[in-house]
């Protein structure tokens, strides 16, 4: 029978039985080594993952664990893949419209157009907090397939903008839509898989980014070319681009709806004790499967985390340098001569190394170090070396000087960039406890990331060489070399104090606890991911 845990009053004595009565009182923190105290607890308060399996544990060997695994990533898989990648390319599509005609069709200049893509991330931050604090309330993929079809309608709607200030306000409202996507998918993979699987997982679906990059570019390679042979058709090939996608948005939008659940309780293709062995395998995150009572003590404890600053600051760091390539990469390949359609062409590559960096770092090296932080550290290297790259065979009297070994450096800094965040998100995943912290968390990290994509166009000034903006982008991600490094002392630094802290003073045998909903701070149990 699930034990269940009743309250009791902050600064009561710790329990300290071997196992939890049904009316047991528990109290995990200690105010002298700075653990938070847990204070009041109901089962009806713990995760949902104790009110589906109880508190005692169930053995599952290995072999079965490989099993459900398998199973849960052939259903999850592929559709977060395809909506992930189709996400990337709606973000892009401005990119690509960029060059067939979008700019003298609607008379906006090179400067209205970075506020044009920058626009779009303010729109993404005024509702991120709002959709992390809604995908806690509401099944996450009801949620979630509502806003994909929303933001299918809005971007069908870009074809009908013919000024700055309708691309702007629709901008805006794409910007706000898609938000919810990457905090839900955050959800989605730390809710169905172990930690030391989750950032293979993020890497998978962020893959998807580097096949959209290849596909987007033969797309509209293609309409380009079919509007260049036939001269009778008159109709903008830029609004193609927008009507096309965003048509294939709104239709994988329904999809979502009947084919992804929500938990895995809700999951139809698993048996009743697959369901119960697929949360089982869970229990080694300490962390359980998600609660949907927010609670403010953990949005608190987020707040004066050290940790959540730091994972802020790298996603900022990291993103910066992003937000201006994802809009300007069109742009930065057209500067070294191209025509529209060389320029298309041209851009593929650059999803081909995304694909092969992102698996080289997530799924090949990390398992293989064992260390997040030296991983990111090392991916972010390379990202430097790529405008680094770029700048130093640029020429200030010839830009086009070694213009194959500039596009070299404009593949690395295009398709490894995202690799460095994959891992970052990988960190602050595992490493964030309590469903509502770990929201909180996400948010915040994504209002990292908006900022990031805002500040990131309005660096890219300098056309057509943009010498002074890769300058900038060379800046930012030393930074988040850096910050790595500091994030990996800390939380290496704690773990051997709680080590030493539980060596003296054992930490209590409660069973069930993974599935308290317990924070990182709460749980003695739980040792920071480095």
């Amino acid at each position: 029978m699930a034990s269940s845990v009743e309250s009791t009053p902050a600064g009561s004595t710790r329990q300290r039985d071997e196992k939890m009565r049904p009316d047991a009182k528990v109290h995990f923190g200690s105010p002298r080594d700075n653990d938070h105290e847990v204070g009041d607890y109901a089962t009806a308060a713990a995760d949902e993952a104790l009110k589906f399996v109880g508190a005692q544990r169930i053995e599952i060997d290995e072999e079965t664990s490989d099993r459900l695994r398998k199973k849960i990533d052939l259903h999850l898989l592929p559709i977060m893949c395809v909506l992930y990648g189709l996400q990337y390319l709606d973000k892009t599509t401005l990119s690509y419209a960029s060059i067939m005609g979008l700019l003298p069709d609607t008379g906006i200049n090179s400067y209205q157009y970075g506020w044009v893509g920058s626009i779009f991330y303010a729109g993404y931050l005024v509702f991120e907090y709002p959709h992390n604090r809604l995908l806690q309330r509401f099944p996450v993929v009801k949620y979630l397939s509502v806003n994909i079809g929303l933001w299918g309608v809005v971007l069908t709607c870009m074809a009908a903008c013919h000024n700055f200030a309708g691309l702007m306000v629709v901008r805006t409202v794409l910007g706000a839509l898609e938000g919810a996507i990457t905090p839900a998918f955050i959800l989605i993979t730390s809710s169905w898989y172990r930690g030391s699987e989750q950032t293979a997982r993020i890497a998978i679906w962020c893959l998807a980014n580097g096949a959209a990059q290849i596909i987007g570019g033969a797309i509209f390679f293609g309409v380009a070319r079919g509007l260049e042979s036939n001269p009778s058709i008159t109709f903008p090939g830029w609004k193609v681009v927008f009507i096309l996608t965003g048509l294939l948005t709104i239709v994988l939008g329904v999809v979502l709806w009947f084919f992804l659940p929500s938990s895995i309780p809700e999951a139809k293709w698993l048996t009743e004790e697959e369901k119960m062995l697929a949360i089982e395998r869970l229990r080694v995150n300490e962390q359980g499967i998600g609660s949907r009572q927010f609670k403010m003590y953990q949005f608190k404890e987020a707040m004066v985390d050290i940790r959540t600053w730091l994972y802020f600051l790298l996603t900022l760091s990291l993103e910066i340098p992003s937000g201006g390539t994802t809009v300007f990469f069109s742009k930065l390949i057209q500067s070294y001569g191209f025509t529209t359609q060389e320029s298309l062409l041209i851009s593929m590559p650059g999803g081909v190394v995304q694909i092969a960096t992102t698996l080289f770092f997530c799924v090949w090296l990390l398992p293989r170090l064992k260390q997040r932080c030296l991983t990111g550290a090392l991916a972010t290297l390379l990202s430097i070396f790529g405008p680094t790259l770029m700048l130093g065979l640029q020429y200030p009297w010839d830009p086009l000087h070694a213009r194959i070994g500039q596009i070299v450096g404009y593949y690395i800094t295009i398709g490894n960039s995202p690799v460095p965040w994959i891992i970052g998100m990988g960190l602050y995943t595992i490493n964030s406890a309590g469903h509502t912290k770990k929201t909180t968390v996400n948010a915040l990290n994504l209002i990292a990331y908006c900022i990031g994509f805002l500040i990131g166009p309005q660096i890219f000034v300098d056309p057509p060489d943009y010498r002074m903006a890769k300058v900038g982008v060379i800046i930012c991600w030393c930074f988040s070399f850096f910050l790595f490094f500091i994030i990996w002392f800390i939380n290496v630094r704690e773990n051997k104090r709680r080590d030493e802290r539980d060596r003296l003073d054992p930490p209590p045998q409660v069973e069930g606890h993974e599935f308290l909903d317990l924070t990182d701070f709460e749980n003695r149990h739980f040792r920071y991911a480095t």
